[in-house]
């Protein structure tokens, strides 16, 4: 009898992660599935010392949004150039919070990444150097392979 009982379980947990499956989605189209709330972007905490957090940085950090809104899973992915602000870019992933977007009724978990730029002009910068600059910057910490199903 014990046979049966065990393939059942199987079988059952077989379909919970069939449900549970995470989409991969690439940043542009988080906005489809989920909304950040303004109100928990938070100003960063940097440190007053450590490597190069002067420098003009960009981090890829990947974070899964899950049912309730909360980020989790948050993995530094790329920091360029390397220093100490990987784990502000962390941080800050770590404590975003979303709304579901209203095509997602099913409050979707997804898989994505945010490129969150470090030491450059801001983004309503009308400024053509300044944008230019800001660019190079966030270009460096894109993930173009991301997502991508392995071969």
């Amino acid at each position: 009898m014990k046979m049966p009982t065990v393939l059942l379980a199987t079988v059952a947990s077989f379909a919970v992660q069939a449900a549970e499956k995470i989409q991969t989605i690439p940043p542009e189209r988080l906005a489809n599935y989920w909304l950040l709330q303004s109100n928990s972007a938070a100003q960063a905490n940097v440190p007053n010392s450590g490597y190069n957090l002067d420098a003009p940085t960009c981090a890829a950090v990947s974070y899964v949004v899950e049912k309730d809104g909360t980020t989790s899973h948050v993995k530094l992915e790329k920091l360029v150039p390397q220093g100490d602000l990987g784990k502000v870019a962390v941080n800050i992933v770590g404590a975003m919070r979303f709304a579901p977007a209203p095509g997602n009724l099913g409050k979707d978990a997804v898989f994505t990444y945010v490129v969150m730029p470090f030491n450059v002009p801001g983004a309503q910068s009308g400024n053509p150097a300044d944008r230019a600059q800001r660019a190079q910057v966030l270009d460096a910490c894109k993930l173009p392979e991301f997502g991508a199903k392995p071969k």
